[in-house]
């Protein structure tokens, strides 16, 4: 074998250097090139995932529900009172009876379901069942269709009309105004005879007195009797009116009562005939400003009349 010299030995030694920096240097470059392609991965991720989300809660979230208005002459915040437009003062309502005779009391009325049709419609629909009392064969779907006081959002307030469609689940409601006009727009249409007085402000028991003489009553209360209502500024119309609406707003039909048991029957568009706690209902009518109308025969009104004589 040759013997190697000392200068041959050195350099090979750093020919072997040269290969090791060589093979570190291209380490570390393919180390930081797969670390840019992570990154650059990473971000078009998150970009699509970004263009995927934003159209989905474009297109399914309703207009405006739950969100405080930004807009008109006149916003409120969450802190700020907000008292919905309900009406002004009624005049010649009933007295407070002193005595509710008879203790307990049923009227035979048909209770329709709101539901499939009209999943928010349930204040036409409980007129539906008055009407039907009262001797009208008319159907929810004709009431909401051709006789419901409907506009649009942003044009007017929920006691001027129903904003938005029965048909819609994302639409708002109505308050009593509205269904006591509604009333008379197909009552005349009719050429009925029948008087349609708007009961707001009246307590519990004056309605209870209507039922006790044969006359069911719409009533506003709660979804489900509960205890939420938050009043909910949306936005302010043309004439600069605020419109506010009631969280879980919801429209029935009082039927009965049962002193003794202390309940009350109602014709609930959700639920059917259904028996409440008479305490219970009478605090979720007072969260929604007791709002309450009947439809009166000619000669109911005329023995109402002549009892107040």
């Amino acid at each position: 074998m040759a013997k190697v010299s000392k200068k041959q030995l050195g350099r090979r030694r750093r020919g072997a250097l040269y290969v090791l920096i060589l093979l570190i240097v291209l380490m570390i470059v393919l180390i930081s090139s797969c670390n840019s392609a992570r990154k650059k991965k990473a971000a078009e991720e998150a970009s699509v995932t970004i263009q995927i989300t934003e159209p989905a809660v474009t297109t399914t979230a309703p207009l405006m529900t739950g969100v405080l208005y930004t807009g008109g002459a006149s916003v409120m915040t969450t802190t700020e009172a907000a008292v919905p437009e309900i009406t002004t003062p009624t005049p010649d309502l009933p007295e407070e009876p002193e005595t509710i005779s008879p203790t307990k009391q049923e009227l035979s009325v048909n209770p329709v379901m709101q539901n499939p049709e009209l999943p928010t419609g349930c204040e036409i629909t409980s007129l539906t069942m008055a009407l039907n009392y009262a001797g009208y064969s008319v159907d929810k779907l004709t009431m909401a269709d051709e006789y419901l006081i409907r506009a649009e959002p942003y044009q007017t307030t929920f006691g001027e009309a129903f904003v938005g469609s029965p048909h819609d689940e994302t639409a708002w409601g109505c308050y009593v105004p509205v269904i006591v006009e509604t009333a008379k727009k197909y009552i005349s249409a009719q050429n009925g005879t029948e008087t349609v007085q708007n009961l707001t402000g009246c307590s519990l028991n004056t309605l209870l007195n209507e039922v006790a003489n044969g006359t069911p009553v719409i009533t506003w209360v709660t979804i489900g009797l509960t205890s939420e209502a938050e009043e909910k500024f949306y936005w302010t119309t043309p004439e600069g009116k605020d419109a506010v609406f009631i969280k879980n707003e919801h429209c029935v039909l009082l039927t009965g009562y049962n002193l003794d048991n202390n309940t009350v029957t109602v014709c609930d568009p959700l639920k059917g005939l259904i028996v409440y706690d008479k305490d219970t209902f009478e605090k979720c009518y007072q969260l929604l400003y007791q709002q309450a109308a009947v439809i009166r025969s000619a000669a109911s009104a005329a023995a109402e009349e002549a009892a107040e004589e």
